[in-house]
């Protein structure tokens, strides 16, 4: 994989501001982005910013191909797409280093550690009553992930016998609740941490979402499975704290605009295979 760097490629770069430049959604007159027809560029002076000049972006980073460290920087789907948003509204993209996922919620509500939580976050009516999401950007469902061969079929993980993981706050973890009853259930903070428990044997199958669950069994952990892809029909949506409205419709002015120019489609191709 390529190292993602805090500046986009020259190539993607060049057609960001084409597409700022040529359509409406990004860089024309719009009663609902906050755009500068003239320029291309949105007026930011409207924003609740933790630090000005700055998107700041609270994320767990342990969740490829959609966000990750490598060398020590972040990677993936969506830091990509948050720094070509960062990159059309005129502001540095300023990822904060690691983050506990069940935190997330609790801090973009709070407003003044970062400006939004962009963690492959599934947008939920609970989480809704604390942040406000923008316009969903990618469609997902869960996956359950054993060690290969362990199991024929997910009802055999409904026993007492049976230790199930799942990342702590996730969606994941709300469906081995529902589902998984009489299993006992063990919360991980990180969802690499429960995979390494599965092959280490302390967990028999971990929960969590079907992208990243493919990603690692075709990549780092060659020895597991998915077992069923569970379908959730689940949205991701980029976490706002609430009150920060033009934020929120600047973010999804670019979300529209990068379906339409091709970006995103683009990015999907690069980073999802």
């Amino acid at each position: 994989m390529k190292k993602f760097a805090k500046i986009v490629t020259a190539g993607l770069l060049a057609g960001a501001l084409v597409g700022c430049l040529s359509l409406a959604g990004c860089g024309g007159p719009s009663d609902k982005g906050g755009q500068t027809a003239s320029t291309g560029s949105f007026d930011t002076s409207a924003y609740m910013l933790v630090e000005d000049g700055k998107l700041t972006i609270g994320s767990d980073l342990d969740y490829p191909p959609m966000e990750s460290l490598v060398d020590g920087q972040p990677y993936g789907f969506d830091v990509a797409m948050m720094q070509e948003i960062a990159d059309r509204l005129g502001l540095e993209l300023n990822y904060l280093d690691p983050q506990n996922f069940d935190s997330l919620i609790t801090q973009v509500n709070a407003g003044n550690t970062m400006d939004c939580a962009v963690s492959s976050i599934t947008i939920t009516d609970e989480r809704a009553e604390s942040v406000d999401f923008s316009d969903s950007y990618y469609d997902s469902n869960q996956a359950i992930v054993i060690m290969k061969g362990a199991y024929s079929d997910k009802a055999a993980l409904n026993d007492a016998s049976i230790t199930v993981a799942a990342q702590s706050g996730t969606s994941g973890e709300a469906w081995v609740a529902e589902n998984l009853p009489k299993a006992k259930y063990v919360p991980f903070t990180a969802t690499t941490d429960a995979v390494t428990a599965l092959v280490a044997g302390q967990v028999q199958a971990v929960v969590y979402d079907q992208p990243i669950a493919e990603t690692h069994v075709a990549t780092q952990f060659t020895d597991c499975e998915v077992l069923e892809v569970i379908a959730t029909g689940e949205q991701y949506g980029i976490a706002v704290n609430k009150g920060n409205n033009q934020l929120l419709a600047d973010i999804n002015a670019c979300l529209k605009a990068m379906e339409e120019d091709g970006t995103m489609e683009s990015l999907r191709e690069e980073y999802l295979g």
